[in-house]
């Protein structure tokens, strides 16, 4: 057995996935490493395309990160922001469109709150670090972890953020904020009922995940078929719902590790 429990991907019993279709995977540090996607990261991506599988990002990225993905990579939807909203193309035409989750008589006043909570939070905290790609998201406060300092510091920004009336969510890199009850989970359910008219629950057997951090962890306890690649071993005290599986390397390694497990299936 691996840490805490889980498996190594050596141990993956293969007719576990025998009827598999539906692949949901993380993005950061998962796909990517340090922030980069390796050239074998995204060749597993596109190898799993050729298969016939159906890959959906399900990320904490932002709206602007999420329509290149979905122009750029042979994905057939990407669930962004945490769940805010996901984007796929139609089918008669092939162009981008984006569902959201709130209702669009709300966003102009939620832009118009986020920009306002952009600059509180800076004031009261002026150590910290927005994204760097905060400018191209549409419904999230994102955090950089490394500019936070220690547990004191993260505590006083999570009372801070609930205060005024923010979910929050921390990912390996981001310490996520928004207004909305969604997340990775519910919005998938949401995007395979309105695109593809399952229920999720009923499929079960035919869909995997793979992530890496704790807003992760919805996906980890819903899924059958759930993995972990390596890095997620520093988040395992934290996590209540685990992979059963894990990879033996990091990040997009470890990605490329899972894919060829699973491309052995066909």
């Amino acid at each position: 057995m691996g840490p805490q429990g889980m498996s190594p991907l050596s141990n993956f019993p293969q007719h576990e996935a025998a009827e598999l279709k539906y692949i949901f995977t993380d993005v950061d540090d998962t796909i990517t490493s340090d922030g980069a996607l390796l050239p074998q990261a995204y060749q597993a991506i596109c190898d799993l395309g050729a298969r016939g599988y159906k890959i959906v990002p399900v990320t904490g990225g932002p709206a602007g990160w999420c329509d290149c993905i979905l122009r750029m990579w042979p994905v057939c939807a990407v669930v962004g922001e945490s769940g805010a909203f996901y984007m796929f193309k139609d089918a008669n035409n092939h162009q981008a469109q984006t569902r959201h989750l709130v209702a669009q008589t709300l966003r102009h006043q939620y832009s118009i709150d986020l920009t306002l909570l952009k600059q509180d939070i800076l004031k009261s905290f002026p150590s910290i670090k927005l994204a760097s790609d905060q400018f191209c998201r549409l419904y999230d406060l994102a955090i950089e972890l490394f500019s936070i300092r220690g547990e004191s510091q993260l505590t006083e920004i999570k009372v801070f953020l609930k205060n005024r009336g923010l979910n929050i969510k921390t990912s390996s890199i981001h310490l996520n904020a928004f207004w909305g009850e969604w997340d990775k989970l519910s919005s998938s359910k949401l995007m395979a009922q309105e695109l593809w008219n399952i229920r999720l629950e009923d499929v079960n057997d035919q869909c995997l995940f793979i992530g890496d951090s704790l807003n992760d962890e919805p996906m980890f306890e819903f899924f059958n078929l759930s993995f972990g690649v390596a890095n997620i071993t520093d988040q395992l005290g934290k996590l209540k719902h685990k992979p059963k599986w894990i990879t033996p390397s990091k990040g997009g390694l470890g990605f490329v590790e899972f894919s060829q497990a699973v491309l052995k299936l066909r």
